[in-house]
């Protein structure tokens, strides 16, 4: 049994937490928050003992594994405090706010002996983890071109909160963006040129809607589109179309406004070159869920993260930062 500390209790440490409640070789013993009331309903929910800060929490308690919940701006930090007290680590994206920090948390990961994940999601979402497949599969000839969309109202916990401040949570480039950036990376590999362009809106974080445009090695192209400036009445909308020599792969999904409905079940289509469409049979489980249980099999089974390490969450910071720097500076950018 892997007994797990959940540090931060705010939206994303929830999910995580439900996540790891339903993994059966995990358990749930520690909540970090600062917060002393919301912390110990938190903590009471799983039977687990409340910690007001992650240093108490590392010294007292009774754990294998954090998970790393917490605004960006402390990833840094609390990722090297656990590494350096012998604990696995399972970080939320992005990694951090500075290819400087994700170099040193690496190099303190792999001093310490430690197992640690960066939280990209999206790697074992289904949809996402079936497009790949059939890419990877080569049924559809080689990739040509890739769409991949990420629109949200503004998100009900990023209200009033550091993540309207580029300086701590980077903007919807790092923060949302991010997500279809580290997908792109892992169907295609590494990224040569970046051209984006985006609104500059500070009240909402920075460059708050992107539009970035990737040329890979491999001569794939891709646009991807991110942002959190729509109104309150827009759903959480994921789109992903890929463009291959003998067909297109394409899945939509609308998914509430915080994404709570992303449970919902939507086709993934294969359109095939001969007129024909083809609907996948694929076993729908909620993408958290799957991401927990990998990294506490991986624990509990002493076996190398290999999906959404932390040098592939360091490359997907790389490219959320050059595309936000693109659009700042209307230039393109090699990498």
């Amino acid at each position: 049994m892997v007994k797990v500390a959940v540090v931060g209790a705010g939206f994303i440490g929830a999910v995580h937490a439900n996540s790891f409640a339903r993994v059966e070789n995990a358990e749930i013993t520690a909540v970090v928050s600062s917060r002393a009331e919301e912390g110990r309903e938190f903590a009471g929910k799983y039977g687990a003992r409340h910690f007001l800060d992650l240093e108490t929490m590392l010294a007292e308690g009774n754990v294998d594994a954090v998970d790393i919940c917490t605004p960006t701006f402390v990833h840094r930090d609390m990722t090297v405090k656990a590494a350096r007290a012998g604990k696995h680590i399972l970080c939320e994206k992005p990694l951090a706010l500075s290819l400087v920090e994700v170099d040193e948390m690496i190099a303190v990961v792999r001093e310490q002996g430690v197992k640690a994940m960066a939280g990209h999601t999206i790697r074992f979402w289904p949809e996402y983890v079936k497009a790949k497949q059939i890419v990877d599969s080569g049924e559809l000839g080689k990739p040509l071109h890739a769409y991949c969309a990420r629109l949200a109202a503004t998100p009900d916990w990023h209200k009033n909160s550091w993540a309207f401040d580029e300086k701590l949570g980077g903007g919807a480039s790092v923060d949302l963006h991010i997500h279809d950036l580290d997908y792109l990376i892992w169907l295609f590999g590494q990224p040569k040129l970046v051209s984006a362009a985006g609104p500059n809106m500070p009240e909402l974080g920075g460059i708050a809607q992107i539009g970035t445009n990737i040329v890979f090695q491999n001569g794939v192209t891709s646009l991807a589109e991110g942002g959190w400036a729509f109104p309150a009445g827009f759903p959480f909308t994921i789109v992903l179309r890929i463009l291959c020599e003998k067909g297109t792969i394409e899945w939509n999904l609308r998914a509430g406004k915080n994404i709570e409905e992303r449970s919902q079940k939507l086709q993934l289509v294969v359109y095939k070159e001969d007129g024909t469409m083809e609907v996948p049979e694929i076993e729908q489980e909620d993408p958290y869920f799957l991401q927990c249980k990998y990294f506490t099999d991986c624990i509990d089974n002493d076996l190398p993260i290999e999906n959404a390490t932390l040098e592939d969450g360091r490359n997907a910071l790389e490219l959320a930062l050059a595309a936000s720097r693109s659009a700042r500076e209307q230039k393109q950018i090699t990498l």
